[in-house]
């Protein structure tokens, strides 16, 4: 244990690209009003609800994104009990890939659970009961939490950004395009649940965050695992 953990070095450059974009979170959470203006720019005020409240393609996506991480999930398993003839960073790609389908909603859901932040359409701004909070503001009481920060509607295709661990480390050009187009079509899927009202630019954004971090770690703990075989 002691070995592995010795070998699990956090590059200085990710270390500080994952503390900056926190912090950057943060000011766009607790310091702007992006978040509001992005809802009102969604909220169709003469209707009293958003425009995309009827919009079934949120549902379909979350659906594709569900049954890829049963796929996922299958195929890693499978690859535990009958090595697959692949190379062992595909291999460890694959694990990761498994357990981040796993663990990134699974943690999205548990950090939730402990936020009183409220849901767009929760929101008196909105016709919902709710008053409207920022990130580091302390909610009443009275308010019960909500699942809305980090937004858990959302938070299940964030995992796919682990798939660009199949083209590392020898291709990481490749690595990188596939990164971005995971990052375009996660924040796509995003898109359609702000139009719905389910949730804030921000809380997208830090549903984002906690992947890229689990999957980061994962991937270290799983190459240092290599590394001692």
């Amino acid at each position: 244990m002691l070995a592995k953990l010795k070998l699990v070095k956090t590059p200085k450059g990710i270390d500080s690209a994952l503390m900056l974009s926190a912090l950057l979170i943060i000011w766009i959470g607790n310091y702007t009003n992006l978040d509001l203006t992005i809802a009102d720019s969604m909220f169709d005020a003469e209707r009293g609800h958003f425009s995309g409240s009827q919009n079934v393609l949120a549902s379909n996506v979350s659906l594709a994104t569900s049954v890829l991480a049963v796929a996922a999930i299958v195929l890693a398993l499978w690859d535990a009990w009958r090595p697959l003839a692949w190379p062992v960073a595909r291999r460890t790609a694959l694990r990761v890939l498994a357990l981040s389908a796993v663990l990134v909603p699974v943690s999205i859901y548990l950090l939730s659970a402990f936020s009183g932040l409220s849901c767009p359409g929760d929101l008196l701004r909105y016709g919902g009961m709710e008053s409207y909070a920022r990130l580091l503001e302390s909610m009443p009481a009275q308010v019960s939490a909500m699942t809305c920060l980090p937004t858990m509607k959302a938070g299940s295709p964030w995992w796919l950004l682990a798939a660009q661990l199949f083209w590392l480390p020898r291709q990481p050009r490749m690595a990188v395009l596939v990164a971005a187009l995971m990052l375009l079509c996660c924040l796509a899927a995003s898109y359609l649940q702000q139009l719905q009202g389910t949730q804030f630019f921000s809380h997208a954004l830090w549903s984002a965050w906690i992947a890229a971090f689990l999957i980061y770690l994962l991937y270290s703990m799983f190459k240092a695992d290599d590394a001692l075989a």
